[in-house]
């Protein structure tokens, strides 16, 4: 179980005015200095409102029938207030971080793809070869991807959308983007809107604003920042499509993704071979094909072992 993080300050002044709030009408000069407190600064009322949603889910849950009990003896105004802010700050942290409300979870073979549609709206197209988990709770959306490739269609919600992949966080800020995960790098990409890159442990900058045609190429070791690019939006997430368009790949980089629409791997025979690089637009529908075409374009022979695998070598 995940421990609670401590209330902050803005959190447990909310708390007291939702619970002073619902517990008595206040005065006007309560009121007054509420509204003081709102005008403070946008959080207070974002936490408030916050507060209120939990409230509000919280009674919108199924409660199990109990026998009625005699109504206890009335204890001092402030000991019932008391009381109540401790509950509702048990029950709703709880609720924010225990309780899930709908979870899904998609593992693809080499030669499937499958989309989902969420509770809240966002869609889900999960490319072959994929493993990716989704849970939501009362406070957050949440998409692990363990491995392959993912286009999110994200809607709009009153929780956060935070997707992990390869030690790097992502939180949508409205907008469609792809993530493409690999045994040894991470990549995504933004066809629309906003994305919000956090890569912890990462060389150089650990946070990333990715705005429409933004792609990052991460490594897994560490969060290392590859490469970063701007590309026609467009190209984002083409698979759906069954094309993928490539700029200055490299060999092995174009091997660990079409691993994941076939059964055996592609090697290399040497490390001259792995780093050579390549752009262009590759039909998906048939990537043995473009294996075929590989020595026609670069200085490499191809090799197929019975095992079904390729074997790459520099030539």
């Amino acid at each position: 179980m995940t421990r609670s993080r401590p209330l902050s300050a803005v959190e447990e002044a909310a708390s007291a005015w939702f619970m002073r709030r619902r517990d008595r009408a206040s005065d006007a000069g309560a009121e007054q200095a509420f509204q003081a407190w709102l005008a403070q600064s946008p959080l207070h009322g974002q936490e408030y409102e916050r507060l209120v949603q939990v409230w509000e889910d919280m009674a919108s849950l199924p409660r199990p029938a109990t026998a009625r009990a005699q109504a206890p003896a009335p204890r001092p105004a402030f000991l019932r207030w008391g009381g109540a802010l401790a509950a509702l700050l048990l029950v709703a942290g709880a609720a924010y971080q225990y309780l899930p409300v709908s979870y899904e979870s998609v593992a693809n073979a080499s030669t499937q793809t499958r989309s989902l549609d969420l509770p809240d709206g966002t869609r889900i197209h999960a490319n072959v070869g994929t493993r990716v988990s989704v849970r939501y709770t009362l406070a957050e959306r949440r998409i692990d991807v363990a491995g392959g490739e993912v286009y999110i269609d994200a809607a709009s919600d009153r929780r956060p959308l935070v997707v992990t992949a390869g030690g790097a966080e992502l939180r949508d800020i409205g907008t469609e983007f792809n993530v493409l995960l690999l045994p040894d790098t991470l990549q995504v990409g933004v066809r629309s809107g906003q994305v919000m890159l956090d890569a912890s442990g990462a060389d150089g900058p650990k946070e990333h604003t990715l705005r429409a045609g933004d792609t990052v190429l991460l490594s897994r070791a560490g969060c290392r920042l590859l490469g970063r690019q701007q590309v026609p939006p467009g190209e984002i997430g083409a698979w759906q499509d069954g094309v993928a368009v490539v700029h200055d790949a490299t060999l092995q980089q174009l091997a660990g993704y079409l691993a994941l629409y076939r059964d055996a791997p592609v090697r290399f025979a040497d490390a001259r071979a792995r780093g050579l690089r390549l752009s262009g637009t590759l039909d998906l529908r048939h990537p043995e094909a473009f294996l075929d075409t590989l020595p026609g374009l670069l200085p490499v022979t191809l090799t197929r072992r019975p095992d079904g695998s390729a074997v790459i070598a520099s030539r």
